[in-house]
């Protein structure tokens, strides 16, 4: 369907399939990356946020098909005097470690300010409520709006220090693109005939795979391949301290999470990716499953994976008389408690890009920072911030 709307006072049409968003629809036609991706579709982080009709709102929760006829603002269509006057007192206040949630901030903050040109502490970080930041805490990104709305009144405001020595605040590097939003992540990252990839997952936490049927998948438009494990001609086990990850689950194998990937799919773009994974058809015989740390303990019980038995060490800490402690305290408490999966997790989707230039390292390349045979070709990986790993790829 084709969508026609005004993007930063200027009229853009695009096609859209049924199910995009409208940041699908901002982020794979115009190219816009300032509203970056992180809880698509959820609404809850506020990263994506772009003005519509005069408005914040989060753009993955809009379909891109009711997105017609509106006027859209993204933080590239703020005048850019607005935007370095932004990067400036973000820059001051260093209002920002990873960047990634700043650009929908800084939009939230141009609206408030607009409309309230002197709020106070409690008003803005009311008005932040829509927003995720697990790296700085607010405090100092409210520093920063109230800079802006004071050198919006008059006042001089520090500039970022770029020199000195020990004990001198400097600016990050390259913080003000992302204040702006111009410094791409992973998933910004755009190559001239680049292809998207999707996987299909194992729908069971335990299970033998009987089946896997692509050509469902690989007749859907915009597909260029579909692999499975068979498409492996190597080692296709993988991993930190030991190569004991799976990357492909072959038939007759168990999978033992749902994290698993059973197939990929490559395609022209990251819709049409996932749209070829969900056709894949996938049989699989379901198995007991091991959701319990104890039971995984007990004798006899399945091997999560089947590399190592499923005690990987046993450790022992010691430090003072902990039978004392207890015998002299007040009250003492023992028993098990179970709690929902919290982890202070980063909002940069897990991405990663292949490069087409052989691997050079700019500093003396260790095992670490680069490994790999000189002129690997590499990849670059989201590591939580905007910050790449540069790994090889293609060489096994």
């Amino acid at each position: 369907m084709r969508v026609a709307l005004t993007l930063n006072g200027r009229p853009c049409e695009a096609d859209a399939r049924p199910a995009d968003s409208l940041l699908d629809l901002l982020r794979e036609r115009p190219g816009i990356i300032s509203p970056k991706r992180g809880c698509a579709p959820l609404g809850q982080c506020g990263s994506c946020l772009a003005l519509v009709d005069g408005e914040p709102r989060v753009t993955c929760t809009i379909p891109a098909v009711s997105a017609g006829g509106c006027a859209v603002v993204t933080l590239e269509g703020l005048p850019a005097a607005e935007r370095e006057a932004f990067a400036r007192a973000f820059v001051a206040a260093d209002a920002l470690q990873c960047g990634f949630c700043i650009p929908g901030v800084v939009l939230r903050a141009h609206h408030l300010l607009e409309r309230t040109p002197a709020p106070g502490r409690d008003e803005i970080a009311r008005s932040l409520d829509e927003h995720l930041c697990r790296c700085t805490g607010y405090r100092r990104i409210i520093d920063a709006i109230e800079r802006v709305a004071a050198a919006r009144r008059g006042a001089p405001g520090p500039a970022p220090r770029t020199e000195g020595g020990g004990g001198v605040s400097l600016a990050r590097h390259r913080a003000a693109e992302l204040v702006t939003g111009a410094r791409p992540f992973v998933d910004d990252l755009r190559r001239p005939g680049m292809l998207h990839g999707a996987v299909a997952l194992s729908p069971l936490a335990r299970g033998r795979v009987r089946r896997i049927d692509t050509a469902r998948a690989r007749a859907m438009p915009g597909v260029v391949t579909v692999v499975t494990a068979a498409d492996v001609p190597g080692q296709r086990r993988y991993g930190l301290l030991e190569s004991d990850w799976p990357g492909l689950i072959a038939v007759g194998e168990e999978a033992r999470c749902v994290g698993d990937v059973l197939a990929a799919v490559a395609a022209e773009s990251e819709g049409e990716a996932r749209a070829a994974a969900e056709r894949i058809e996938i049989e699989i015989e379901p198995l007991p499953a091991l959701l319990d740390p104890e039971r995984a303990l007990e004798p006899g019980a399945p091997r999560v994976n089947p590399a190592h038995d499923n005690q990987l060490s046993h450790s022992v800490i010691r430090r003072g008389d902990a039978a004392a402690a207890l015998a002299a305290s007040a009250h003492t408490v023992a028993g098990v408690w179970r709690t929902q999966r919290v982890e202070h997790y980063f909002l940069e989707p897990e991405a990663a890009a292949p490069s087409a230039a052989r691997r050079t390292c700019r500093s003396r390349p260790t095992p670490r920072c680069c490994p790999g045979p000189p002129g690997a070709r590499s990849s670059w990986c989201s590591t939580g911030g905007n910050r790449s790993a540069c790994i090889p790829s293609g060489t096994r």
